[in-house]
C-alpha cells in the first residue's frame, strides 16, 4: 500500500519535470497546508492531494501552462478550500507529545519517600508546548505567502517563542510548588515507584506502536 513517502517520491519526480517558478508554487502550498493547523493538516492526505493536483497539471504543462494560470493566482485561497476537504489528523502527535512531558515531568518527582505529583503542572506543561508548536506554525504559514518575505524576521520570532516556552516550564516548574502547594501531591513508595514504572511502559510501548506502524506503512 502507498504511503507518505511513496507519494512524496512521486510528488518529487513530477516537481523534477516542471518550471522552477511551478515548482516552488507546489513546495509553497504543501507548506501551507501543512502548518495551517497543528491538527487539521494530515501530512499523507496532504502529499496525496498534491501529487494528484501535479500528475494534472504536469500534461497541461507541456503546453506552456503555468501553475499560477491553471490553478489560479490565489494559492491560499485554494489551499483553504482543501483543508476543508481533506481528513482531519488524529490527535496522535498531541497525545505523544502529552505523555513525553509527564514522563520527564514524573521523572524528576521521585523521593525517598514516594512520588511528589503537581498536577498543576501535569496541564499546564503539555499545554503550554501545544500552544508553542501551534504558534510556531502560523508563524511559517504567515510567511509562506507573504509579500515581503522576510525569512530573518521569521527565524527571530520562531527562535524567541522557542526560548520563552522554555523560560516559561522551567519558571513554572520551579515556582509552581511554591505558589501553589495545593497542587502538589505525594504517592508514597512503592505506589510512586509503581507509577514511574508503568508510565515507563506507556511511553516505551507507544512509541514502539508508532515505529511499527511506521515501518509497515513503508
Amino acid at each position: 500500500m502507498s504511503n507518505t513517502s511513496d507519494y512524496r517520491q512521486q510528488l518529487d519526480q513530477i516537481e523534477s519535470q516542471l518550471h522552477p517558478n511551478d515548482k516552488k508554487y507546489f513546495q509553497d502550498l504543501q507548506l501551507y497546508l501543512l502548518t495551517k493547523n497543528l491538527v487539521r493538516s494530515d501530512e499523507q492526505a496532504v502529499t496525496l492531494e498534491l501529487l494528484t493536483m501535479g500528475q494534472d497539471f504536469l500534461d497541461a504543462s507541456q503546453h506552456g501552462e503555468t501553475a499560477t494560470e491553471f490553478f489560479g493566482n490565489e494559492p491560499a485561497a485554494l489551499a483553504d478550500a482543501l483543508l476543508a476537504e481533506l481528513p482531519r489528523s488524529t490527535l496522535q502527535f498531541i497525545g505523544i507529545l502529552v505523555l513525553i512531558s509527564w514522563f520527564f515531568l514524573l521523572l524528576g518527582a521521585g523521593t525517598t519517600t514516594g512520588l511528589q505529583i503537581n498536577w498543576l503542572l501535569l496541564i499546564l506543561v503539555p499545554f503550554i508546548e501545544i500552544m508553542a508548536i501551534e504558534l510556531i506554525f502560523k508563524i511559517m504559514n504567515h510567511h509562506v505567502y507573504d509579500a515581503q518575505p522576510h525569512s530573518t524576521l521569521q527565524y527571530i520570532l520562531v527562535s524567541g517563542v522557542t526560548l520563552a516556552t522554555i523560560a516559561l516550564i522551567v519558571g513554572l516548574t520551579i515556582s509552581v510548588p511554591r505558589i501553589a502547594p495545593w497542587s502538589v501531591s505525594l504517592l508514597p513508595n512503592p505506589w510512586g515507584i509503581l507509577v514511574q514504572i508503568c508510565q515507563l511502559i506507556i511511553c516505551l510501548g507507544l512509541l514502539g506502536f508508532v515505529l511499527i506502524k511506521k515501518r509497515r506503512r513503508q
